[in-house]
Parts: structure tokens; sequence; C-alpha cells
């Protein structure tokens, strides 16, 4: 569910529905594609603010290379914040160059990633530079996204023992709260919703019904935690040293179910939707009517913005069954 970052439009809707797997692209990395690449970004930070970007990275990632001893080798699949590259070090370990115009939001993901690093669940930081936007990851390998078509689902059990490890995070020095994000989220969702054609299958009573919902539970939460923030299945990747890891934080207190509710709604009619939170609240120890009371939010959410991109269709459809009968 969409934690109120300040990202566009196409990015913000990469937060409710599940992400194409995050592989390598087969491109050689020359400075024509970087520049391409680096103003494709013009939907997060604007046509002139992207262009300028682009025709200075490929100086950036040379400069990066030279410094850090880097090999470049492929693309890898990103957002809409950054450009991201697989690379190697100089002793051939397997890497990942991260680069923003936004100096101030890799900054700040690079501090979250710090705090979580002591749960193991979170690529390791290498080499980062705040003054130019750049960030050298450990590469997680395979790498591929758990919603991959490449790859089994994970088990309820597996995505319970990474809420477990990621809630256990201290507190201190986390100020940013799930409430002012989600207010924040009303007000942007809210706008989509008012457009007639989404109107028309969330009327303003399913939606002023949900906004409701989701301030009851945001003020009876007796339990807040450090949560990820955006952690749906496009922001987890599969690791064959330490299981499922977590990628792209937005931390904040808040409640835990707000990170489990993507994985519930993941896929299925209202019946499989309903199961899997349920299954999800039993491993992760919430009640499960908590939960369904989340992921019914997180339907409505959902729903607004695939009618906003796609329009009418099946997956919508079966989000507003599920949350009209929770």
């Amino acid at each position: 569910m969409d934690g109120g970052s300040p990202t566009d439009a196409a990015a913000v809707f990469d937060r409710f529905v599940a992400h194409a797997g995050a592989g390598y692209r087969s491109v050689m990395v020359t400075d024509e594609i970087l520049v391409r690449e680096g103003a494709g970004l013009h939907d997060r930070f604007g046509v002139e603010r992207a262009d300028q970007f682009g025709q200075a990275l490929p100086a950036l990632v040379g400069e990066l290379t030279e410094l850090w001893e880097l090999s470049i080798e492929k693309f890898l699949d990103a957002g809409a914040t950054s450009i991201v590259l697989a690379a190697s070090d100089g002793s051939g370990a397997p890497a990942v160059l991260k680069i923003s115009p936004d100096q101030a939001f890799l900054a700040r993901q690079v501090e979250m990633l710090h705090h979580l690093a002591p749960t193991g669940r979170v690529p390791a930081i290498l080499k980062s530079s705040p003054e130019t936007g750049a960030v050298l990851l450990e590469r997680v390998l395979p790498g591929d996204t758990v919603n991959s078509p490449n790859l089994a689902q994970p088990t309820v059990q597996d995505w319970a023992a990474l809420l477990h490890d990621l809630h256990a995070a201290t507190a201190e020095g986390v100020t940013d709260l799930l409430d002012d994000r989600c207010e924040e989220m009303f007000e942007r969702i809210g706008q989509r919703q008012r457009n007639p054609a989404v109107r028309e299958r969330v009327p303003d009573i399913v939606w002023e019904e949900t906004v409701d919902l989701c301030r009851e539970l945001l003020g009876s939460n007796a339990e807040k935690v450090v949560i990820h923030g955006d952690l749906h299945l496009g922001n987890v990747l599969a690791s064959d040293e330490h299981g499922l890891v977590a990628i792209d934080p937005k931390l904040c207190l808040g409640d835990p179910c707000f990170d489990m509710v993507d994985f519930a709604m993941v896929e299925g009619g209202p019946a499989e939707i309903a199961f899997r939170a349920g299954q999800l609240a039993e491993a992760v120890g919430v009640d499960r009517s908590r939960m369904l009371a989340w992921s019914k939010v997180n339907a409505v959410i959902t729903s607004i913005s695939r009618l906003t991109f796609y329009g009418p269709e099946e997956r919508s459809r079966d989000l507003l069954t599920f949350a009209a009968l929770t």
C-alpha cells in the first residue's frame, strides 16, 4: 500500500501492482544509452532536470568507476527515481551502482539501509557519494524480485520471517510516522477517485468509508514498530545467501500490518485473499480481523490506482468484491 513517498504517478502505481522482475537488460552500457536512460526519468523529475541528469551521467559513471575501481556490466531494471547498473569491483565481486538526480533522496535511502543493516535483510552498502547522488551496494544473487515469473512465490513462513527481522529494527532515530504518510496518500488517491470513470466503480461513500477505516486503524494502533513502508513483492529480492532481502525502504513508525497487506493481496479472488491474510496474521502473531481490515483498505486503494491506469479489468473487480465482503 502506498506509503506516501514523493513520487510521480507511475511510480506511485508501482506501489499497488506487481512489478516486472528486476532482471538484467541485455543492453551495452554506452554513453548514448546512459544519456537516454537518464533523460527517461522525466516523469519524476521533469524534462529539463532529467535531460540535465542524462547529459551528465556518462561523465559521472566514468568518475565513479575509476574512483571505486568498477567494471560496469549491464542495466538493472529500476523505478522512476534512479539509474541502476550491475557492476563488479576490482576483485570481481558483484555490486550494484545506483545513481539518482535527487541526491537528498538517495542519501536518505542510504541512511535507511544503514538503519536496517543489523537485520541482515537489506543489501550491504559498500560505498556512497552523497554529493553526487550515488551509492554502491552489494548485489544480491540471483537477484530476481519475488514477483518474477522465474520464481515460485515465497511461502507465508518465509514472508513472516522477513517481517519478523525487519520489524525488530530499533525505533531510535526513526521520526517519520505512518499516520502522516497516510494523510498525504488520502489526498493523492482521492484525486484519482474523483475521476468520473473511477468514481463510477468506487463511489464517494466507499472511498469515505475506506479513509475512515484507515484512520481508525491508525488511531487504535498500540504497537508502533519500524516498518519498511513499501514492502510489495517488487521490492523483495530472492537471495541464495540471505533468503528474502528487502530493497528501497521508506522507513517510518507504524502498524506492522501495513507491511503485510501486499503479500496477502498479490493475487487471487476474494476468498484466496482472505485466506492468505489469515495465514500471514497467524504466522506473524497479529489479530486476524485487524489484518483483514488493513487488507480492505489496501484493496480499495489498489483498485482506484488500477482503474486509473488500466481501466475496468478483472483484478480491480476482485479487489472491490473482497473489500465489499470484508
